[in-house]
C-alpha cells in the first residue's frame, strides 16, 4: 500500500485532527507521506468528496440482493427446479464467487477513492494516483515551479454540496497537477495561492 497515513513523531499545536475519511483538512495531524522531509509540513490533504462514491454504493447495493430478488423469482418461471438436491452445490459454489467478486469491486472502489489524495506542504504539491493494488503513481512538483492555480465548479449537485476541481498550472515541461472533486475547490485554490505568494516576494497570491 501507499505509505501516507504515517503518525509524525512531533506534533504541532495548530495541527488538527483528521478523520480517516476526510476529504479537505488544513494542516492534518497524524499523516506523512514516503518522501517528506523533517522539516516540511503538510498545509493541506484533499481527495475526492465523499459523494462521488454513492453511484458506485448504490449499484453494489443493487447487486448485493439480486441474488435474492433472482431466487424469489425463479418459481414465478417455473425454474423452481434448480432448488434441487442436485443443484444446491453448484448454486451455493455460485453464490460465494458472486459474492467474492463484488467484495472485491467494493474493495478496489474504496481504496480508489482512499489513496488518490493531493496534498499541499510548505514546499511542494504531492499528487498521488491510485489505479489498484499494484500499481500507482506518485507526482510532486516545488512551490517555486508552479505559475498558476484555478479551480472549476459548474452543475447542481456539486454547487449543492461543494466540490470541484483545482488545477494547478506548473513552468516548461511538467505536468500540470489536477484535483477532482474535491470540497471547497475555492478555499482549497485561495490556500495554494497564498503559499505562492509567500513564496514570491514580487507577485501576490495567484488564483
Amino acid at each position: 500500500m501507499i505509505d501516507v497515513f504515517v503518525a509524525p513523531e512531533n506534533k504541532k499545536p495548530e495541527e488538527k485532527d483528521m478523520s480517516v475519511f476526510s476529504s479537505f483538512c488544513k494542516s492534518p495531524k497524524g499523516i506523512r507521506f514516503q518522501t517528506q522531509k523533517d522539516n516540511e509540513t503538510i498545509i493541506l490533504f484533499l481527495r475526492s468528496h465523499f459523494v462521488k462514491n454513492i453511484s458506485w454504493i448504490i449499484f453494489s447495493l443493487f447487486l448485493l440482493v439480486l441474488p435474492i430478488i433472482i431466487s424469489l423469482s425463479l418459481p414465478s418461471f417455473g425454474l423452481d427446479f434448480l432448488f434441487s438436491p442436485s443443484a444446491n452445490r453448484f448454486i451455493a459454489v455460485f453464490t460465494l464467487f458472486y459474492y467474492l467478486m463484488l467484495l472485491s469491486y467494493l474493495f478496489i472502489n474504496f481504496l480508489h477513492w482512499f489513496y488518490n489524495v493531493f496534498i499541499v506542504t510548505t514546499e511542494r504539491i504531492v499528487d498521488i494516483d491510485y489505479s489498484d493494488i499494484v500499481i500507482h503513481n506518485i507526482a510532486i512538483t516545488n512551490l517555486s515551479h508552479i505559475e498558476d492555480v484555478n479551480y472549476t465548479q459548474s452543475g447542481f449537485i456539486s454547487t449543492l454540496v461543494n466540490y470541484g476541481n483545482v488545477f494547478v498550472q506548473t513552468a516548461g515541461n511538467e505536468r500540470n497537477f489536477e484535483a477532482l472533486a474535491v470540497p471547497r475547490p475555492r478555499e482549497a485554490t485561495h490556500i495554494i495561492g497564498d503559499l505562492l505568494g509567500k513564496g514570491h516576494s514580487n507577485s501576490g497570491p495567484k488564483r
